[in-house]
């Protein structure tokens, strides 16, 4: 008989477990933010620092040099255009050196616009990103088995001068840096990464620890359960 209430007692509990675990599990979590997503807010901070307030001499036109050596997706170059517009800089586009214009006539670089008549040369602001990287840290555990989430890590860092276009004096130049930490669950870690572009594909921590232990330990309780019912029988 006490071994039956024992049998009873851990199907309870079994079950008790099951019911107050498989909301967790089954409940729709927000999904997270797709890399890009977390890149371009990475990138709004790393202009502000690139183009610091009052930076640019007000009433002098601002040529902007594109596109910006690194920025794949050119999520520096809206957030430092709109950062620029904001505060009512005229900006003008123009390629930079490594990627310039070719005129269709004389088969040479094509001559960027020229000043506006009367007024000074423009400034040239120059900008590119030195390095970026998404990293999978480590696998976030769950209890009492299986993975949580993954810890993922966003790195964004870039530099910007500023010329005079008249003497090519360089006025300032600047560095900025960013960085995201948060943890992509499980079950969005396909929907985060953005196909085509494999930085933004990083590689998965494998399974470490339990991995094999785990299906060990739910067989074992399994046939100890049964084992313990049929004895009960006998």
């Amino acid at each position: 008989m006490g071994a039956r209430v024992s049998m009873l007692g851990v199907l309870v509990v079994g079950l008790a477990w099951g019911a107050a675990s498989s909301p967790r599990t089954v409940a729709a979590a927000p999904t997270a933010p797709t890399h890009v997503a977390v890149f371009d807010s990475i990138a709004g901070r790393v202009a502000d620092q690139l183009v610091p307030p009052g930076s640019i001499p007000p009433g002098r036109t601002l040529d902007l040099k594109i596109p910006l050596p690194g920025d794949t997706l050119s999520l520096l170059e809206q957030r430092l255009l709109q950062r620029l517009k904001d505060r009512g800089v005229t900006v003008r586009l123009s390629r930079s050196e490594d990627a310039a214009a070719i005129d269709p006539i004389t088969g040479e670089p094509a001559m960027g616009a020229p000043a506006p008549d009367g007024g000074p040369a423009p400034l040239h602001l120059e900008a590119r990103i030195e390095s970026r990287s998404i990293v999978y840290l480590r696998r976030v555990g769950r209890f009492p088995f299986g993975t949580k989430g993954i810890e993922r890590l966003v790195t964004l860092q870039a530099q910007s001068r500023l010329v005079d276009g008249a003497s090519g004096e360089v006025v300032w130049a600047h560095t900025g840096s960013g960085r995201a930490l948060d943890m992509v669950p499980s079950r969005d870690v396909e929907a985060v990464a953005s196909s085509g572009f494999g930085m933004f594909r990083p590689g998965v921590p494998p399974r470490r620890g339990l991995r094999f232990l785990e299906p060990v330990i739910v067989a074992g309780v399994v046939i100890g359960l049964v084992v313990l019912f049929y004895s009960n029988r006998t």
